[in-house]
């Protein structure tokens, strides 16, 4: 099979949709699909702009987009594997998948701010998202992102649910957690919750500081390590200093990829405490490497308390959430650690999950 793989952001420039499709891509290289990658900074093809996409949002995003569907040479490939498409009109791709990471109608709904602009930015989803249906079938990364696109007018029998899947060799239990935690400065008596993403509005990361003050206050051996690069990196600093519980926060700032196993081995438990989330990589990767995980009450991330791995606490209740989380810390993380580990092994694994796309290609490809 011969396939083109068109998305905003590519690895190792970009966040959640440029390591989902590199991962993804990798393992169908090694099944056998030739793949092309079409992204602002190629590798392949080079179309749009980054600089754009970062200074006009949906802007720069429509004129990536508009760059692909006058891409020549499109019927040379098997099928096309489109990531949040956001067509000025529709795809001009017979064969296309189109997968779905998040919707600007569910960060509307949510209420996130600049309110005006996610209006106009999902009323421009809903357009382009409806016409791309009529040629094309859609993959989501969630049950709510699933949810988002049968109210945005998608028939559902036109869309898979496919979550997103983790390196499990990579990211697995190891040892050297002692000498990490000397490296970090974190003495060997403490409970170590650790958050690894972008500081962004959406993830909530003062909300967390916030949290965890209180939680501090309760079992002084605790620290946070904070691992990640974004808008809200700074003031997220400011907040742990203004609440006095700076010396017990690790700002990590932007970390390698290749650091990040390791990472995760530093901490007893993963913390997110997100307003909005489709399938989240580091949740996953965390849960591979055998942390259990307190989780903001969303519900892509309900599982890990219905499948007994974790604890869904109130973040919008900080000292209610603290409580909770201390309770949580007394229970057998090692056990529920083991069970996370064996939940993302079965049933997220890369090889597992590119299997899946697999099929979506060869159905598409018979659209030709």
């Amino acid at each position: 099979m011969n396939l083109l793989v068109c998305a905003t952001e590519y690895y190792p420039h970009g966040f959640g949709i440029a390591n989902v499709a590199h991962r993804v891509v990798e393992h169908l290289k090694a099944k056998g699909v030739r793949c092309t990658v079409c992204s602002p900074t190629g590798p392949d093809i080079t179309a749009g702009s980054r600089r754009l996409i970062r200074e006009l949002a949906v802007g720069g995003l429509l004129h990536y987009w508009t760059g692909v569907a006058r891409l020549s040479g499109a019927d040379e490939y098997d099928a096309i594997w489109m990531h949040n498409p956001l067509f000025p009109t529709a795809s001009p791709f017979p064969h296309g998948v189109a997968t779905i990471h998040s919707t600007y109608l569910n960060k509307f709904c949510q209420g996130m701010a600049p309110q005006r602009y996610y209006r106009l930015a999902s009323a421009i989803e809903r357009r382009s998202l409806v016409r791309t249906a009529h040629r094309n079938r859609f993959t989501a990364v969630s049950e709510t992102v699933d949810a988002d696109l049968r109210t945005i007018g998608l028939e559902p029998s036109g869309i898979a649910l496919i979550p997103n899947g983790v390196d499990t060799r990579c990211f697995s239990p190891g040892e050297g957690r002692e000498e990490l935690r000397r490296d970090l400065e974190i003495p060997e008596d403490h409970k170590v919750l650790i958050f690894l993403g972008r500081m962004s509005e959406v993830k909530q990361p003062e909300r967390l500081v916030e949290t965890f003050t209180h939680l501090h206050r309760l079992r002084p051996e605790t620290t946070l390590v904070m691992a990640g690069s974004g808008d809200r990196l700074e003031a997220t600093r400011s907040c742990a200093r203004d609440l006095g519980i700076d010396d017990a926060v690790r700002f990590l700032g932007p970390v390698d990829s290749d650091v990040t196993p390791e990472l995760y081995r530093v901490a007893d438990c993963f913390v997110m405490a997100s307003r909005s989330e489709g399938s989240p990589l580091a949740l996953l990767e965390a849960l591979s490497t055998g942390l259990p995980a307190v989780v903001s009450r969303i519900p892509p991330l309900c599982f890990v308390e219905d499948q007994g791995f974790g604890r869904i606490v109130d973040f919008d209740r900080p000292e209610a959430a603290a409580v909770s989380m201390d309770a949580y810390l007394d229970s057998d993380l090692r056990h529920a650690g083991d069970l996370a580990r064996t939940y993302v092994t079965e049933r997220h694994d890369w090889s597992v999950i590119a299997d899946q796309y697999i099929a979506e290609f060869e159905q598409a490809a018979e659209c030709r």
